[in-house]
Order: structure tokens, then C-alpha cells, then sequence
């Protein structure tokens, strides 16, 4: 008896390939299931190291396929839907050229650079500390990338931009990662050093900030804070500095296809792709969080507990991340604003802080913490913003 599958009980198909027991890599039909012939499929999917082990190595060429189904709750679904009106993302593309997508893609060429390492460290205290190692190592980074950066879509190389920053696939210790630098237009060698190992600060404190938010939690008896895993895009992160001489920039109105383009250059962990991840951002620089959802009303009380957990010292703004199916979250590229006004170009200060602390709405979560009893210090409270808080403005 043949019976018709009612619309509430309709679900997601999607192919996949396993790489091993908790890698699970989704097949995009439009970049790989376009492919003119199962030799071409076998050889995009074996280039972007799609392929397990066994099926990469294999004398024939062999693709094996799980068939990956995905039940998305309701619940679940208004939450995204309701989450993804809120703001655009800071990585979106500028430009609507397309990548192309048909036809095997040449293989991935990298260009080795010596360098030493950068990474920083962060104690029980909050107090940070770069660390400069003295030991020299190779780095593989992607060559060609900036031919493929007006197409607007990740392509060989190429991985993405943000407002002022480049993103391109680099290889160390035989892993992949995600390579970081200011665009040339805007930087110097001096600033791009300056403002990325500023960021990796700021990431570092950020988790360090997480932790404590699930601390806290522990000690004052909150157990309903989001329970999957949450975590900033920190682990294995460094910022890479060049022992040997950088290639001469071209000259003005000559194509620049070098691989790096500064001397310094910050190596962060691939976020998590696929159609099933989502991306959702929480806050931005000037935009307090107003969620409504259980998931972005915990962000918020984080962001709330940061600006208490650090004696009213700092705020962590811009807070992005990356959902995966089982809900959990890779926070990526924060910022912040401090009493200081000196953890980055993008830090306006006092005047910062208290107008969130004015705009922040305490939600659940924030009263079975104890954050709403908190009152912040009145040299904060009697702080006037002078101006709009928007890179480019004083």
C-alpha cells in the first residue's frame, strides 16, 4: 500500500563521507555532485580531503557513501529561523560572481615559509601572556588564493573575507587551518601584527570568560545552561611570525599573487562547515544582544557575566558562532571594549561598557545566576558616550 508522507514528517536527506568514528563531512551538491564524471567526483572529493583514509588510498577509485538523515525539531527550526533575522554576518560575501563548480579541481598547491610560533596563555587570574618561541618551523600556506577572492565564494585556497581581513587554507603538522590577515589596503605590516595578536588576545580571554560564565553556573546550582559543547575557535592557535625575507609587494595596478602578503599572520582552527551548520550571530560591535531563544539568551548572560566577572574592566562584543546539528557552538572573531580603550582598533572605551550595561535586558538566566544584583561601580554610571560606536569614527 503506497501512502503519502505528511508535510510535518518530511526530512532532510543528505550524502555523506566518513573520515573516521566522529568525522562526518557533507557532500554540497553544488560544488561536488555537479562533477562531469565519478572520476572528477572522486578527484574534488580526494583534493578537499573529503575522503576516509581507506577510500583515498585505494588503488581503484572508491567513494564510500552513508546516507545521513536529519529530523530537525521544530522547536529547533523556529529558533534558527527567528536567530538568522537578527543581523547579517560579518563574513558574508561582498560579490556576487560565482565560483565555478564544474570540472575537477586542480590540485591544492602550498608554498612552504619558516617561522616561529606565537601563542598565548591565560591564568586563573584572567592576566594574559604571549609566549615567542624561539624554536623555527615550516608552515604550508595555499598559493593562488587571491585570484579566486572577486568570485566572493570559498574556492581552492581561498576561504572567505571580513571587513578587514582575509581568510585562506594553510597546512602545519599535517593538519589544515584557517590563516588569517588585514587586507593591504588598510594595513601595514606594523598594524596587521598589531591588531592580530590583539585578537588572539581577546579569543584566549574569551574562553577564559566561558569557563568562568560555567563556573559560576556550577557554584550558584544553574543547571539548565546549554549543555552541548560551547567553545571559542582557540584550540591549536597561534600567531605565525616569518624568519625569512617576505616577498616584494607589485607595484600599484600589478596583480599581488603572493601567498602571504604581511610577515605575520594568525593560524586558527577550520570552522565547521556544512548545509546543516548554521551560522548566528548574537551581538555585534555596537549592538547589545537581544535573543529570545534559550541558546542566545545564555549568550547574553554571558556577556553580561563577563562585564561583572571582570570587575566592569572589559565586555565582550561581536559574539558570532557556528551551530552544528547537535547544537553545539564554535564561537569565532570577538571583540572588545575595555576601561582602557586599548585591546584593539575596534575598543571604544567606558563610554562602551555603559551603554550596554544600560541596553542589556536580564534574562532567565541571568536571575538564577545572581547577575541582576549586581550594581556596576558609579564611575561607569556617570560615563557619557560622545560619538557612534563604528570603526572610523572618534
Amino acid at each position: 500500500m503506497h501512502t503519502e508522507t505528511p508535510p510535518s514528517f518530511r526530512h532532510t536527506i543528505k550524502f555523506c563521507t566518513v573520515l573516521n568514528n566522529t568525522t562526518v563531512n557533507i557532500i554540497e551538491e553544488q560544488k561536488y555532485l555537479v562533477s562531469a564524471t565519478m572520476e572528477s567526483l572522486y578527484g574534488n572529493l580526494k583534493q578537499d580531503r573529503m575522503l576516509s583514509e581507506k577510500d583515498a588510498n585505494a588503488k581503484t577509485p572508491k567513494i564510500t557513501l552513508c546516507l545521513f538523515l536529519y529530523v530537525p525539531e521544530a522547536e529547533e527550526v523556529n529558533k534558527i529561523s527567528i536567530l538568522h533575522t537578527r543581523y547579517q554576518s560579518s563574513y558574508r560575501p561582498r560579490c556576487s560572481a560565482a565560483a565555478p563548480t564544474t570540472g575537477a579541481l586542480a590540485p591544492l598547491e602550498f608554498e612552504c615559509f619558516k617561522m616561529k610560533r606565537v601563542t598565548c596563555l591565560v591564568n586563573d587570574f584572567g592576566e594574559s601572556e604571549m609566549v615567542y618561541s624561539e624554536e623555527e618551523e615550516e608552515i604550508m600556506v595555499a598559493k593562488g588564493w587571491q585570484a579566486h577572492i572577486k568570485a566572493g565564494k570559498p574556492y581552492q585556497g581561498y576561504l572567505g573575507q571580513g571587513l578587514t581581513k582575509f581568510v585562506f587554507r594553510g597546512r602545519y603538522n599535517n593538519t589544515d587551518y584557517a590563516i588569517l590577515q588585514c587586507k593591504r589596503i588598510r594595513s601595514r605590516d606594523a598594524d596587521n601584527e598589531e591588531d592580530l595578536l590583539a585578537e588572539l588576545e581577546i579569543l584566549h580571554l574569551s574562553q577564559y570568560f566561558l569557563d568562568s560564565f560555567y563556573k559560576r553556573g556550577k557554584e550558584e546550582g544553574v543547571h539548565n545552561l546549554p549543555s552541548k559543547l560551547i567553545i571559542w575557535n582557540i584550540t591549536g592557535a597561534f600567531i605565525g611570525k616569518l624568519t625569512q625575507k617576505l616577498a616584494d609587494a607589485p607595484n600599484n595596478g600589478e596583480e599581488d599573487s603572493r601567498s602571504l602578503v604581511f610577515s605575520c599572520f594568525m593560524v586558527l582552527p577550520l570552522l565547521p562547515i556544512g548545509v546543516l551548520c548554521s551560522e548566528i550571530k548574537f551581538s555585534g560591535n555596537a549592538e547589545v544582544g537581544v535573543n529570545n531563544d534559550s541558546l542566545g539568551s545564555a549568550v547574553d548572560a554571558y556577556a553580561h557575566h563577563v562585564a561583572i566577572d571582570s570587575m566592569y574592566e572589559m565586555i565582550i562584543s561581536d559574539i558570532q558562532g557556528i551551530v552544528t546539528p547537535d547544537r553545539s557552538i564554535v564561537f569565532f572573531d570577538p571583540q572588545s571594549h575595555t576601561t582602557n580603550g586599548d585591546s584593539g582598533y575596534w575598543d571604544h572605551g567606558k563610554p562602551a561598557i555603559t551603554e550596554f550595561l544600560e541596553l542589556h535586558k536580564c534574562n532567565k538566566f541571568c536571575k538564577a545566576l545572581g547577575l541582576d544584583t549586581e550594581v556596576p561601580p558609579l564611575s561607569l554610571s556617570n560615563t557619557i558616550r560622545k560619538g557612534p560606536l563604528r570603526i572610523g569614527f572618534d
